[in-house]
């Protein structure tokens, strides 16, 4: 199973497309492996930054997930790299764009992680992503977000909620999503 540092590492090598790298996002582990099978998992760590159907149509019959939702990772799998954060905080991200060459839109949302539904309004959004001509600097892979002041005990706890870079490329059907695990500080 690749750390998360094993994924930073690992991203040199990809021949996907697009990954969140700062704050380093949820990566695999064994309890994606016991819920999502080997197969499928090992689809995904071989390209780390790869569409999501890529890894869905290699999946077998130990497929027990959804890996539209943080890639199938699962949150045990990385409790050691869950953010403690304020509401209002900036936040910085970086997406690692490997290859966008094939346009789509995207946005960054909290996620219920229990219902896989975005809650309240994207962080940020992008009606045609990627945009080489949004820089420089390019504000669609290097951005700010701002930690929402309403969340309440909604995301109180690690577990509950995640912040999720989602990508769709349109033309080509793909999906990709990076997902960070976090908890606003009371």
């Amino acid at each position: 199973m690749l750390t998360a540092a094993a994924v930073l590492f690992a991203l040199a090598g990809v021949s996907g497309h697009a990954v969140m790298q700062d704050p380093v996002p949820r990566g695999t582990g064994p309890a994606q492996v016991e819920l999502c099978g080997s197969a499928l998992t090992t689809a995904l760590e071989k390209d780390l930054a790869g569409p999501i159907e890529d890894a869905v149509a290699k999946a077998d019959a130990d497929y027990n997930c959804n890996a539209y939702l943080c890639r199938g990772y699962q949150y045990e799998d990385n409790v050691d790299n869950v953010k403690n954060v304020t509401a209002g905080e900036v936040m910085y991200f970086h997406i690692d764009l490997v290859a966008g060459h094939h346009p789509g839109y995207a946005n960054v949302s909290v996620v219920d992680l229990a219902t896989n539904e975005i809650i309240g309004d994207p962080l940020r959004s992008w009606g045609y992503w990627p945009n080489a001509t949004s820089g420089p600097p390019r504000d669609d892979i290097d951005f700010n977000v701002t930690i929402p002041t309403n969340l309440g005990s909604t995301c109180d706890a690690g577990g509950k909620c995640a912040i999720q870079w989602y990508w769709y490329a349109s033309g080509n059907e793909q999906t990709y999503e990076s997902c960070l695990d976090f908890y606003v500080e009371a």
